[in-house]
């Protein structure tokens, strides 16, 4: 899921401009952030993994929503659907330019009470909709679609929420309803300008609200039920940040901050970013208790290596990708390669290991036993702790 910093590495340099008078709004500071690693035993109580079965193969997955008792993810192969257990319940949509049909399928959100999924078809103006067994029901068009590419779209109060992208575009988000007509439009904050580098944030849901962040900006904003804004966050400014405009090559490669990935949990905001040379993953507590900054490795192709020591039950590094809240628990969602789980199952590492759950440690190895390395990922399930 993190192909995409691929291009973020040579495009993604955030942030100028912006200010705000909110004194009261944590302040992040890349420059001077610091706190302790954190180990896997210190954030979570639980941990689960789901093989994805191998009706289809599955090539790089971008995106993992959960549903009910449902996973819904995009990849090279389309949108799928999985149930609790790994097993494939439909695909959605095919590749093509008929009716239902895409040929590229990057940004989809879920109306949890009907089940029905839409999707942005081909970066279009076309909004396509699913059932949740995978029927095609209907598409329709965006009225006032901006010329930017939609950056993240987001079911929200029985709306789609549309998060723009692009220095051109004349607003940060569209609201519309599930016909394409516009609820609302929220003008940029900032003035227009031209560039030859881009980058751009989801935004997420969490707790009734969706937070979104413009990459040029100071501030994360969350966008209330009302559609009103709020700042959540602020984004430090300074000489460690790229200007607005046009960069040369000089400037690209003084290796400045920019950021992937920013999400929340009821303890902590988690942020990615690249900073000096190096691929960090902050834990910034919302109480100011206790922070903390992890260092992570990719390859060649911007995808992680390496993530979050895992104490709790010896396995592989996990490297949380997205949050989800359900029936008053919460969870991260990783995803680790067959043939990664095989390896590092049979290393001495995880022979000789003592973590904190023998009980979870015996249940890696069958799994990893249980695997080919010719499989589908597996999608790993981390409960948080509750305090």
């Amino acid at each position: 899921m993190d192909a995409k910093l691929l291009v973020f590495f040579f495009a993604a340099y955030l942030f100028a401009g912006c200010n705000s008078s909110d004194g009261d709004l944590y302040e992040f500071d890349p420059v001077n952030y610091s706190g302790d690693e954190i180990m896997l035993s210190e954030l979570i109580d639980d941990i689960s993994f789901i093989p994805l079965d191998t009706s289809i193969l599955i090539d790089n997955i971008n995106i993992v929503i959960p549903d009910h008792h449902t996973y819904y993810l995009n990849s090279r192969t389309g949108i799928l659907a999985f149930d609790r257990s790994g097993k494939l319940i439909s695909q959605l949509g095919r590749f093509g330019r008929g009716p239902g049909e895409y040929i590229f399928a990057r940004n989809f959100c879920i109306d949890e009470k009907s089940g029905s999924l839409y999707n942005h078809a081909d970066r279009t103006k076309t909004i396509q909709v699913f059932s949740r067994t995978g029927k095609f029901l209907r598409s329709f068009t965006l009225n006032e679609y901006p010329d930017s590419f939609i950056n993240s779209i987001n079911f929200f109060n029985n709306n789609l929420f549309i998060n723009c992208f692009g220095y051109d575009s004349p607003y940060e988000w569209i609201v519309y309803d599930t016909l394409g007509n516009i609820v609302k439009k929220q003008k940029r904050h900032l003035p227009e300008f031209t560039y030859n580098y881009s980058g751009g944030i989801e935004s997420y849901l969490f707790e009734n609200r969706v937070t979104y962040y413009n990459t040029w900006s100071d501030t994360v904003f969350s966008v209330m039920p009302d559609l009103s804004e709020k700042p959540a966050l602020i984004i430090s400014p300074g000489t460690h940040r790229h200007p607005r405009g046009n960069l040369s090559v000089e400037q690209v490669l003084e290796q400045k901050y920019f950021g992937f990935h920013i999400f929340e949990t009821k303890r902590f905001y988690v942020m990615r970013y690249f900073y000096d040379r190096k691929y960090y993953m902050a834990f910034i507590d919302k109480n100011g208790v206790r922070d903390f900054l992890n260092i992570y490795e990719v390859n060649e192709r911007a995808q992680p290596v390496s993530g979050i020591k895992n104490d709790f039950d010896g396995g592989l590094w996990f490297f949380p990708e997205s949050y989800y809240e359900e029936n008053g628990n919460e969870y991260l969602i990783g995803i680790q390669n067959p043939h990664e789980i095989i390896a590092h199952a049979a290393t001495d590492e995880f022979k000789n290991s003592n973590p904190k759950d023998l009980n979870k440690k015996e249940l890696y190895k069958k799994l990893a036993e249980s695997l080919k390395e010719t499989d589908n990922p597996v999608l790993i399930l981390a409960r948080l702790k509750s305090k």
